[in-house]
């Protein structure tokens, strides 16, 4: 399927293969029924293959103001839903060939691009590797020095923040269409800097049976804005 260029903000990908299997660690190929949890097996990476020649502020649905950062022939990590609403009956925003399945997703939906094995955050985000609570750190060796082991009976909840360390960075947003953000207060973040983070964001950008970026490391996906503050 070849197409000189996209329209509005449609990104055209060229999905990977179905997530209908998973490799153990000892090498067994165990095929899954994606039918069941079926959120958790959508494919969430592809190979950019069309693109539109900017970014329309005007198109429906664009969050913030950014620029096109994505080239022809790279690697995308997208947002899990939006490929599902991609390939919706309803929707049908596809073309398919043989086993070839080609989506055309808006560019705000894209997390970040891989170029000659390099991760690039585009849209605004980051991609933070989750750390353990320091505070729960210093419980847990206070203890240990007596010769007691605390047992881990925490319970996650929304009002609860995350702990993580950046690993990959991007270039701040320009603008929201909503006020309250702004990239404009974060500037001095950095690669390796540990944060302290909403809840909210405390989702993979993969599922741990079909993570792939960064040989399977769990990542999560945030913005600036999502940050609270640095450690």
């Amino acid at each position: 399927m070849k197409l000189k260029k996209t329209l509005g903000n449609n990104i055209m990908i060229k999905m990977d293969n179905d997530n209908d299997f998973i490799i153990t660690p000892n090498g067994t190929k165990l095929y899954i029924d994606t039918a069941f949890d079926p959120d958790k097996h959508v494919v969430r990476v592809g190979e950019v293959t069309a693109l539109p020649d900017k970014i329309t502020k005007n198109d429906t649905g664009l969050p913030w103001k950014t620029e096109i950062e994505l080239k022809i022939g790279d690697r995308v990590i997208m947002y899990f839903l939006a490929v599902q609403n991609c390939l919706a009956p309803e929707r049908k925003n596809y073309v398919r060939e043989g086993d070839q399945v080609w989506i055309f997703i808006k560019y705000h939906n894209i997390y970040a691009a891989i170029r000659d094995g390099k991760i690039i955050p585009i849209n605004g985000y980051m991609l933070v590797e989750p750390v353990e609570d320091p505070e729960w750190i210093r419980k847990k060796e206070k203890a240990a020095k007596v010769g007691l082991e605390i047992p881990d009976m925490r319970e996650p909840n929304n009002t609860d923040v995350v702990y993580g360390k950046i690993a990959y960075i991007g270039k701040p947003n320009k603008s929201y269409i909503d006020n309250l953000y702004k990239d404009d207060n974060y500037y001095d973040l950095e690669e390796g800097d540990e944060v302290i983070m909403k809840r909210i964001r405390d989702i993979p950008v993969e599922y741990e049976y079909h993570a792939k970026i960064d040989g399977g490391r769990k990542l999560y996906r945030a913005q600036r804005h999502d940050v609270l503050a640095k450690i």
